[in-house]
Formats: structure tokens, C-alpha cells, sequence
């Protein structure tokens, strides 16, 4: 197969997958935006984070991220706090509540069943020999030892062990030491 067949396939499916998980947030989180499932897993799997460090990993401005910290606050799902940064009070530390934690399971049980669904044709072969493949593309997309809390923002992280990412994000850690 030629590369650029393997190419325009991965990109068609990467556009199958994502149109599925947010058909799956649609369902999980009926009225709401996209943005504020990832806000929830993005909390879920990093844990409390800076409203830059969410910034980021969202890829949304500053000012998207507090309406939606702000979005996320209102639904009782988070709140936010003055960090312990002594040398800057006004960062603002956001974490996930109670209930913030039980809707994220509800939001990764959605994509995981929509995902699932989408792998449910291929053989168990072929699920192993695809797990390689992508375990393959991640580790080396990881290995820049600065995409991890992007990569890794929509996942469910208590089923990824080991995760690719974070082994050739520590990988590439160790390498700088």
C-alpha cells in the first residue's frame, strides 16, 4: 500500500473516530458544548490544573478557558481556588467535584462505547495488531517530551497502562538528564 493511500485511510478514520466520540458527548452531556466534556477529562486526568495549564491542553485562549471554568463552576462540576504560586496570586488552581468526577465517567463510558463500536468488525488479531500500530505512533508523536498533556486530554487514563506517551514523554526526560 502507498503511502499516501495509508495516509488519506488514517485521516479518514481519525475523522470517523472523532465524529463518533462527539456524537458520544452529545448523548453523555445533551445541551452542551464539546469544550466542557474535554474540560471535565482533561481535570479527570491531569488533575487540578492552572487555568493556563487547561488553556493548553484545550487549545483554547485564555478567555475561552475561564467561560468555560466558569460553564463548569455553574454546573457544579468544578471549582476554582487561588493557587500556591507565591509569586503570582492571581492564578487561579481549577478542580473537579464530586460530582464533576461522576459526569467524566459518564462522558468516557459514552466515547469508550462509541469507539468500541467502531472496532467491533476486526477480529481480535486485528485489535491486537492495531493496538501496536497506534502504541507505535504515539510513543514516537510523545517522544518530543512536550505533548502529553495534549495528547493525552481526551483519554481515559484508567485504561491506558502503560500509557505510550507518558512512557516516551519519561523516556525523553531521562534522555535531557
Amino acid at each position: 500500500m502507498s503511502l499516501e493511500r495509508a495516509v488519506n485511510l488514517y485521516g479518514a478514520c481519525a475523522l470517523v473516530a472523532d465524529d463518533a466520540v462527539r456524537r458520544a458527548w452529545q448523548t453523555a452531556l445533551p445541551g452542551k458544548s464539546e469544550s466542557l466534556a474535554a474540560g471535565l477529562v482533561a481535570l479527570a486526568t491531569f488533575g487540578d490544573l492552572f487555568v493556563d495549564e487547561l488553556s493548553r491542553a484545550l487549545f483554547l485562549t485564555h478567555s475561552g478557558t475561564t467561560r468555560l471554568v466558569n460553564r463548569l463552576q455553574e454546573a457544579g462540576w468544578a471549582t476554582r481556588h487561588a493557587g500556591d504560586d507565591e509569586s503570582d496570586r492571581r492564578r487561579v488552581l481549577v478542580s473537579l467535584t464530586p460530582e464533576g468526577r461522576q459526569v467524566v465517567g459518564d462522558v468516557l463510558d459514552a466515547r469508550r462505547e462509541a469507539l468500541a463500536a467502531l472496532l467491533e468488525p476486526l477480529s481480535a488479531l486485528q485489535r491486537e495488531q492495531l493496538s501496536g500500530i497506534l502504541e507505535t505512533i504515539l510513543h514516537v508523536h510523545g517522544s518530543d517530551g512536550r505533548s502529553l498533556r495534549t495528547t493525552c486530554r481526551l483519554c481515559d487514563h484508567r485504561v491506558c497502562v502503560p500509557c505510550p506517551t507518558l512512557e516516551a514523554h519519561r523516556a525523553a526526560t531521562a534522555q535531557e538528564t
